[in-house]
């Protein structure tokens, strides 16, 4: 377990490929039929095009066309990374668009939800039309469906000494070739200058959030996300018809503050916009797959001097070779680290599943690692601490050099991780501009 790299909570608990497939996937239609006001019924999957949609299809070329040859080259394989390679440079695109908050209200449709056509023509769309427009391209671009989900659900902005803030919304997941699921959260995407725009505030406080997904669908179905925070009982189309409004009070230039990273802080504006995907997305799979989880990638059961052993390791491939943005990232990963303990009574599920390397299991030293405190108890991996937490004190408003204060003791440690990152890339990186 690390320093939380950004203010999105960890996400992969769900379930993304969807508990219950549902077998009518049917919504009013956003807009009514000409001169009778009527809303008629739709077929959700219907928002997302196919490959054959000529429209998207050119949109698509033209930005192929516009990489360089080795780029386009790569593009068009399946060579390994090709496919998160698409990803990213669909992402890219989105930079040319904008977050266009209230352009499709009319009298009588609340909100009119776009097709991915209709967002390309007016140069941008809200939150839900932006999501059609990233995963019709994804599959236009030879993503398998099988990646890629649309997500309609909430994000719970965990406020500090309140009850967490709601806010519907609707984003994309995509599966990446490690087999993680990601969040691309198109209104982080679009161009910033005009997001700054749309909301009344000019700083936003990265709060801790949290992305609750209700349903997810593609192209071929429609999928349940059972929780708490959705009724079973309730059907598609009446959960679309509460929710039409979708983030209508909500300033989205906080997502892009939720999302920047602490990798952002340290190389934005200094590498490129792919190395800086290949750093984050080594990243998450450190912190995502339990299924190749050692306690030295995250300097968790007490193991410091071994975790610093590899962080400079990766450091070293990365020196050898500068295009090697994995190494970096799983470095940058160590460097942004934290102590957490595993076996213990307060041990949670998927803390339980984890494997550790029989190497470190049966070492005689092993169970005594295990008596170290709990991760929840000592952690400052996050801005908002657990509600175990009894390391230090989360009394508001601390003097600002008072090192038992928890808030204090996060902001120093996240500038002291970013300030640490930018070191080891300028120790280590042979080259002017990536």
């Amino acid at each position: 377990m690390c320093l939380q790299i950004s203010s999105v909570l960890p996400w992969h608990d769900w379930n993304w490929s969807g508990d219950e497939i549902i077998h009518k996937p049917v919504i009013p239609a956003c807009r009514p039929i000409p001169r009778t006001g009527q809303r008629y019924p739709i077929d959700i999957r219907e928002y997302l095009t196919t490959a054959d949609n000529a429209v998207v299809s050119d949109k698509l070329a033209g930005l192929v066309e516009k990489l360089p040859p080795a780029e386009q080259a790569l593009f068009r394989s399946h060579a390994r990374g090709s496919f998160d390679f698409r990803t990213d440079k669909m992402a890219q695109f989105f930079g040319t668009l904008r977050y266009l908050k209230s352009y499709n209200k009319t009298r009588h449709c609340p909100d009119a939800w776009l097709y991915p056509d209709e967002t390309l023509a007016q140069g941008g769309g809200d939150c839900e039309d932006l999501a059609f427009l990233l995963a019709a391209l994804l599959m236009a671009a030879g993503v398998s469906n099988y990646c890629i989900r649309v997500a309609l659900g909430s994000l719970l902005i965990h406020v500090p000494r309140g009850k967490p803030r709601k806010h519907d919304h609707c984003w994309v997941m995509y599966q990446n070739e490690s087999g993680v699921w990601e969040i691309i959260e198109p209104t982080v995407l679009v161009d910033r200058k005009a997001l700054a725009s749309t909301g009344p505030a000019a700083v936003v406080e990265p709060y801790p959030t949290e992305y609750v997904p209700h349903y997810v669908f593609n192209a071929d179905h429609l999928w349940l996300i059972r929780s708490a925070h959705v009724d079973p009982n309730k059907r598609i189309d009446e959960y679309c018809a509460d929710r039409r409004n979708f983030w209508s009070k909500f300033n989205p230039g906080f997502a892009a503050a939720v999302h920047d990273t602490i990798f952002d802080a340290a190389l934005g504006g200094r590498i490129s916009s792919d190395a800086m995907a290949a750093i984050k997305r080594k990243s998450l799979l450190l912190d995502a797959d339990i299924a190749t989880y050692d306690p030295r990638d995250h300097f968790d059961d007490g193991y410091v001097t071994a975790s610093w052993d590899r962080a400079k390791q990766n450091l070293a491939k990365f020196n050898a070779d500068n295009s090697d943005w994995e190494s970096f990232g799983a470095a940058g990963q160590l460097i942004s680290g934290r102590y957490a303990q595993k076996y213990d009574p307060k041990a949670g599920f998927w803390e339980g599943l984890t494997s550790i390397p029989f190497s470190l299991s049966n070492a005689p030293d092993y169970k005594v690692r295990g008596l170290l405190p709990h991760h929840n108890e000592i952690a400052i991996d996050a801005a908002t601490p657990f509600p175990e937490h009894q390391l230090y004190s989360t009394a508001p408003n601390p003097a600002p050099d008072d090192r038992s204060a928890y808030a204090n003791q996060f902001r120093w440690r996240v500038n002291t991780a970013i300030a640490h990152i930018r070191q080891a890339f300028d120790a280590n990186w042979h080259g002017s501009q990536p």
